[in-house]
């Protein structure tokens, strides 16, 4: 990439963001980016963060703060409006203009209708519109295997390829952050269809670190706090977010158009939720819940998803979740990986017990 070349990034202060910010500064498998890298955030953003992948990958406190790197306070919800400030930013600083954007800022959540609704879309959407306003010459976008649906029954594997796409399918037991994504992606694919050039990247469930407290890693939280007491049979894609930041890199890197799918393996949550334990130091016994007799069971208390607080767990798209067979490939992901994926066993070790410093500290 050419050094006059400026990148503008959304979601840097968050764990993916944060693991590419970490990528194009070179401390991953990619050599350091050469031009101006612009990290769009809130004012209110924290960087703790930031400061848990420096101390990650043992850099020197506060290494993100380099000349190249700006952080600046960017409204995403305001759109093209932003582009003229973004303009007369990088004059003022001597910095070219703004190249091309990844766009990672995204709100997770695993309610079947999150309050307000998930703004995803409308985020996309703007953060497009920007990007048409600055005359970008590509686009990323960090998409999710949540829009690639499937039809088998949940007692049947069914593989999905890259091409997979499920924008016309019944949104049933879709969660609001599914559809988010679905619609998202749509977003982008109008763009690329008026002329946009544009790469879509499907993370599954991201395997990573952070503070304890944000909403990617519940699951660490639960599981040293030992308020997680079950697991079940099914599976779902999974990926180690190093990996996950050097595929985003590769691709936009090269500007492919995608979809590209990044999984490496697909273990059954028992199994991912054993190896987690294990990188936490813990050696509490899970309940094992398989598909038969559970599925048949929650089915049958299906009416408690009407209830507050508890009802989450007893919906359509709940059950799915837990005993899916889904897998995805993606052999996509791995052809822009020096070696493939990262064994995610051992990534879930490595991880923990760097989780497992946060929690104690």
């Amino acid at each position: 990439m050419d050094s006059k070349n400026t990148l503008l990034i959304t979601g840097a202060t968050g764990q993916l963001g944060a693991f590419l910010l970490a990528e194009l500064l070179g401390w991953g498998q990619s050599p350091a980016y050469s031009g101006t890298i612009l990290c769009a955030k809130r004012p209110t953003s924290s960087f703790e963060q930031l400061d848990r992948v420096v101390e990650f990958y043992e850099q020197p406190r506060k290494a993100y703060q380099q000349p190249l790197v700006h952080f600046i306070d960017l409204d995403l919800g305001y759109g093209a409006g932003s582009a003229e400030w973004i303009s007369a930013y990088c004059d003022q600083h001597a910095i070219a203009p703004v190249y091309s954007v990844i766009h990672t800022a995204a709100v997770i959540d695993i309610n079947q209708k999150a309050p307000g609704g998930n703004q995803n879309e409308r985020v996309t959407a703007e953060v497009l519109h920007l990007a048409e306003a600055l005359d970008v010459a590509h686009f990323t976008h960090i998409s999710s295997i949540a829009v690639m649906g499937g039809n088998a029954p949940l007692s049947q594997v069914e593989l999905l390829e890259p091409q997979d796409f499920q924008a016309t399918k019944k949104k049933v037991g879709l969660g609001s952050y599914a559809k988010s994504k679905i619609y998202s992606e749509l977003q982008v694919w109008r763009a690329q269809q008026e002329g946009l050039s544009t790469t879509v990247v499907r993370p599954g469930v991201i395997l990573g670190i952070g503070p304890l407290y944000r909403a990617p890693q519940e699951l660490w939280k639960r599981l040293w706090k030992g308020t997680l007491p079950f697991a079940t049979d099914g599976c779902s894609g999974v990926v180690d977010v190093r990996d996950v930041a050097a595929i985003v890199y590769a691709a936009h890197q090269s500007k492919i158009e995608g979809p590209i799918v990044a999984v490496a393996e697909h273990p059954s949550f028992y199994e991912l939720l054993q190896w987690m334990q294990n990188g936490l130091g813990k050696k509490r016994k899970l309940l094992y819940l398989q598909m038969k007799p559970w599925l048949n069971r929650m089915r049958s208390v299906s009416f408690l998803s009407s209830l507050p607080w508890i009802g989450k767990y007893f919906t359509a798209q709940m059950r799915i979740m837990l005993f899916s067979k889904t897998q995805y490939n993606g052999q996509s992901g791995a052809d822009l990986l020096e070696g493939g994926y990262r064994n995610l066993q051992q990534s879930a070790q490595e991880l923990g017990k760097f989780m497992r410093r946060i929690a104690e500290h």
